[in-house]
């Protein structure tokens, strides 16, 4: 069986990992960390946030005591069970990296689609900045038209 993350927000956004499922998973910014995030640009995602583990035949995601919280398919969540098969949306924190988490066998992850990639929130200094810009060119040209 393989786990599949496909990462739809945050640094990692558009990347995809295949894991073996083997053991646990564990997700954070903590460079030792399976699925490992940015430490400066994904700061929602704790060090330590979540882990995935197995129990008997069944994966379960645990936050770690992370400081953003858990969510799942919009739900903040300390411990869910993971529905093979079916793919469920993971966030680290509100706000923080998504990704699409996956559990299933090799012809299951052929059939699957890819996910809707998130595109990056706008740049607000760089928005603010041209509107500053055109502004000040309307205020000088009425004060041309004022002279």
């Amino acid at each position: 069986m393989k786990i599949v993350i496909d990462h739809v927000s945050g640094s990692r956004r558009g990347q995809r990992q295949e894991l073996v499922a083997e053991g646990k998973v564990r997700f954070g910014r903590h460079p030792e960390c399976e699925v490992s995030f940015d430490a400066h640009k994904d700061i929602d995602a704790s060090s330590r946030h979540a882990e995935l583990r197995p129990q008997g035949d069944d994966w379960i995601l645990v936050d770690v005591g992370s400081s953003n919280g858990t969510y799942v398919d919009g739900r903040r969540v300390t411990e869910v069970k993971l529905v093979r098969g079916v793919p469920a949306t993971l966030e680290l924190g509100p706000g923080g990296p998504r990704m699409r988490i996956f559990l299933g066998d090799d012809d299951e992850v052929a059939r699957l689609a890819a996910p809707e990639v998130e595109r990056p929130a706008p740049r607000r200094g760089l928005l603010w900045a041209v509107v500053l810009v055109v502004a000040v060119a309307a205020l000088a040209a009425v004060a041309a038209l004022l002279r």
